[in-house]
């Protein structure tokens, strides 16, 4: 007799808390879109086609678990069939893997000044972890029996699968982290370190959570072939992932409230133009930049940030410009012209 709680005990678990996570993901991709408006589109498609991706993922689970609870309530026998829905799900999850990785393999470029040499690993290991996941979905199918898939192959091409996730997860993190680091001790900005410390934690919960939970799946796949548990577990990665993407944008926000509303060092680096600035133009008012009173809406002048031309390391000087009468240029004195500035801004409805 099969035992059903290692089993379809695991699948209906693992598919609980990976709709569970559906949710999150989705509560994080309206936070998202509400939070920028103006965000690139390049960036706005990602969260789109993640999201997407997540619902199919999603709509896979439900259908896989129909399979097993009501089509085939009772039937053991069952227990070792492959459901097409299960084997897409394997596809479904690399691909998201993939935009992930792809997104933080991209960040590590603009942080590292286009280091090829860390980045292109990143990107080599995350399509050869895609490719191993199209074989393991191709060969799911074929087979239709967990018992034939756990033989060497194509056993061996789902443990590589794993095993590249993982190690993609581990280089990512260790190289953000480094980067962070390194900003860190380029300044001793107060301010700067406490964004810095707040990144890494970021960083760190966010590789920790999928790289344990991908190796726990490679374990169990490992040492517990003849049960369901991997495959309960494969269920959560690629909501993990989706959220860890989603976290990353949308903490940016946050980050750059932290920045505005403390006291910067002028010659501090700014650490990544993800993550220290908001997606959407900001507009300075005149007072914050001169200590005279703020004027009116019609004679405030507002300073653009376009992200798309944003570099890695930002640092933005502000300087005040008025258009100066003849009578201010022949001034020559800048405190009279100040005074005379101000004076008039004073005077006016």
């Amino acid at each position: 007799m099969v035992d059903v709680a290692p089993t379809l005990g695991a699948l209906l678990v693992g598919g609980a808390i990976g709709l569970v996570l559906s949710g999150i993901v989705t509560v994080q991709c309206i936070i998202f879109y509400n939070l920028y408006p103006n965000e690139i589109r390049i960036r706005r498609l990602t969260v789109l086609a993640v999201w997407l991706l997540d619902l199919l993922h999603s709509t896979f689970i439900v259908i896989s678990l129909y399979d097993y609870c009501v089509l085939f309530f009772g039937n053991t026998t069952r227990l070792d069939y492959i459901p097409w829905s299960v084997a897409l799900s394997v596809v479904a999850t690399a691909i998201q893997t993939l935009i992930v990785h792809w997104y933080f393999a991209h960040k590590i470029y603009k942080s590292s000044g286009n280091n090829w040499w860390i980045t292109a690993p990143i990107v080599l290991l995350a399509f050869l972890r895609l490719f191993a996941a199209s074989v393991s979905t191709t060969e799911m199918i074929r087979l239709h029996q967990y018992s034939a898939f756990t033989r060497r192959y194509p056993g061996w091409v789902f443990t590589t699968g794993l095993s590249l996730s993982a190690a993609v997860d581990i280089i990512i993190t260790v190289s953000l982290c480094y980067i962070l680091q390194k900003m860190r001790r380029r300044t001793a900005s107060t301010p700067v370190a406490r964004m810095v410390n707040t990144l890494t934690l970021y960083t760190l919960e966010n590789g920790f959570l999928t790289c344990v939970t991908t190796t726990a799946s490679l374990i169990c796949w490992l040492a517990m072939p003849k049960n369901l548990v991997f495959m309960g577990l494969h269920f959560v990665i690629g909501k993990l992932y989706a959220n860890s993407l989603l976290v990353s944008l949308n903490t940016r926000k946050e980050l750059g409230e932290m920045r505005s509303k403390s006291d910067w060092e002028r010659t501090a680096p700014m650490l990544t133009a993800q993550d220290l600035t908001s997606a959407y133009s900001y507009t300075y008012p005149y007072s914050a930049v001169t200590s005279m009173p703020a004027p009116t809406a019609a004679y405030r002048p507002a300073f653009k940030v376009n992200p798309r031309t944003l570099p890695s390391e930002l640092e933005i000087g502000v300087e005040p410009r008025v258009n100066r009468s003849s009578d201010d240029v022949s001034e020559r004195s800048y405190g009279q012209r100040h005074r005379h500035i101000a004076e008039h801004l004073q005077s006016l409805p």
